[in-house]
């Protein structure tokens, strides 16, 4: 999806919610990093995306496989975001993201997003030069980034390690569109959620742009995130315009080394 979307367009894929909103790295205040990673290669998180009360499509988060970039070892995470029959009779998307995040460092060394949105069609491609300090988009353009520097979806899985602690806030800078940005991130409470899959300990944060953003919404965001090793989010809820819409999880198999965490 295009960033600006909520306002002019009639399904925000609020899969790109999450992984937009906290799209994140350069700390400012230290945040300690849970023992291990919680996700590895299998694990595979699929949301239902609501718009009000019509179920629009689903959303899929997947740890696919290691692969080698720039001679390095590095998760390939895989998101893709679709419309249902019903809703892509009205507006058809069948958006991609692909992310290669360097299995040490969880930075980002390789990102391509592929989106197709009723008659909207756009395909962005870069690597991340972490030696000279640039994003190099396959254009030949390049912008010159943080060390570390992360996509929206390495992002998003390295927030997923971070030890949070509620009233202990985050600031954090991201790369995007070919720009960087600075955002905040508020860990308010720890909240019990209940969805179709059961009740679930959770922090709730709210990304929070400090400044022009990557992505421009009218009201309120909010994720929920488990308290528990896993760190899955379960639930996303944003108010717009235009009225609510909200992510869901409905299904979630953890990686095989990862799996005894949840159990």
């Amino acid at each position: 999806m295009r960033f600006d979307a909520p306002r002019t367009r009639p399904l925000p894929v609020i899969l790109f919610l999450l992984v937009t909103s906290i799209a994140a790295f350069a700390q400012t205040d230290v945040v300690d990093s849970l023992p291990a990673p919680p996700f590895g290669v299998g694990e595979r998180l699929v949301f239902s995306i609501n718009y009000g009360k019509i179920n629009a499509g689903e959303g899929v988060l997947e740890v696919a496989r290691m692969v080698e970039f720039q001679g390095m070892p590095c998760y390939r995470i895989e998101s893709t975001a679709s419309s249902n029959r019903f809703f892509s009779g009205i507006y058809k998307v069948r958006d991609k993201v692909i992310s290669y995040i360097d299995e040490e460092g969880l930075f980002s060394r390789y990102f391509m997003k592929r989106l197709r949105e009723g008659t909207y069609r756009k395909t962005v491609e870069m690597e991340f030069d972490h030696e000279r300090g640039f994003a190099v988009y396959h254009d030949g353009r390049e912008f010159e980034v943080p060390a570390g520097v992360h996509d929206v979806l390495s992002a998003f899985y390295y927030v997923r390690t971070l030890d949070l602690e509620v009233g202990r806030d985050v600031f954090l800078s991201a790369h995007s569109s070919r720009e960087t940005y600075d955002m905040r991130v508020i860990v308010h409470s720890r909240q019990e959620v209940e969805i179709g899959l059961g009740r679930f300990d959770c922090f709730v944060i709210q990304p929070v742009m400090v400044g022009e953003g990557i992505f421009k919404h009218e009201g309120d965001l909010m994720i929920y995130l488990t308290a528990d090793e896993r760190r899955m989010p379960v639930l996303v809820k944003s108010k717009l315009p235009v009225g609510s819409v909200s992510v869901e999880l409905t299904e979630f198999t953890p990686a095989p080394e990862t799996s005894a965490a949840g159990e």
